[in-house]
């Protein structure tokens, strides 16, 4: 049963985002804010057929530590595409920090462009920080929420690494607030895995980082309070 599921919700989710593609080179080069709302419907359609295809439920607690307004920060957990797809439906027009290759992909790549992500050359050391404060400046002055990974990679259920130093300097500069995510997405949506995992996938908005710890402080509290979130969460 399984991989009927997980097989129909792959056509799904392959026919649903070539739609939405298309639909984001036409609308994209007219309105920035009307590729976002595409992206969002494209979450909310990915959600839904995991839901019934799939068997994969979504829970969303925290959501009152969202702000209701202005532009902030999301850290989170990165575990899956699960909830790359995830946000783009809970969260108003967000702009993802993500690698430039991801950008090459053909449509997909072209309509993150048009989405006003903040792509950077993970090889190019400070121009990448240069490029990750540029970018997060441009879209939080637009009052959006600019989405980081800062393990800057997929890491397994239970397991974790260090979080890179971009996530502190942005903390640094930016007087917006910045909210911790935690979830268990790699449980039913593993790297690289063609079967899905029936399941209740659960993402976690923490209580915002406080404010006027240094960089080395910060970094260590942000892993420790999304490490310890993510290690209540069911891992089956």
């Amino acid at each position: 049963m399984k991989l009927i599921r997980s097989c129909l919700f792959n056509v799904y989710y392959v026919l649903v985002t070539l739609i939405i593609c298309v639909i984001g080179m036409i609308v994209g080069p007219f309105s920035m804010k009307l590729c976002c709302l595409n992206a969002r419907l494209w979450g909310f359609l990915l959600l839904f057929g995991l839901r019934w295809l799939a068997g994969v439920k979504c829970e969303v607690k925290g959501k009152e530590n969202l702000p209701k307004e202005g532009g902030y920060i999301i850290a989170s957990k990165h575990q899956s595409a699960l909830e790359t797809i995830a946000f783009h439906a809970l969260l108003p027009e967000p702009a993802y920090i993500l690698k430039k290759e991801l950008l090459y992909i053909p449509l997909f790549g072209w309509n993150l462009k048009l989405t006003g992500c903040v792509p950077i050359d993970r090889s190019s050391g400070t121009k990448a920080m240069r490029s990750i404060l540029h970018g997060t400046e441009l879209r939080l002055k637009e009052k959006r929420p600019v989405v980081i990974f800062p393990e800057g990679t997929r890491t397994k259920p239970g397991a974790t690494t260090h979080y890179n130093p971009g996530v502190g300097l942005m903390y640094e500069k930016f007087d917006v607030p910045m909210i911790p995510v935690a979830l268990n997405s790699g449980v039913f949506w593993r790297k690289n895995a063609f079967l899905k995992n029936p399941g209740t996938l659960t993402i976690e908005f923490l209580p915002a980082m406080p404010k006027g710890l240094d960089k080395r402080e910060f970094i260590k509290e942000l892993q420790d309070r999304i490490e310890a979130a993510c290690a209540q969460l069911p891992l089956k």
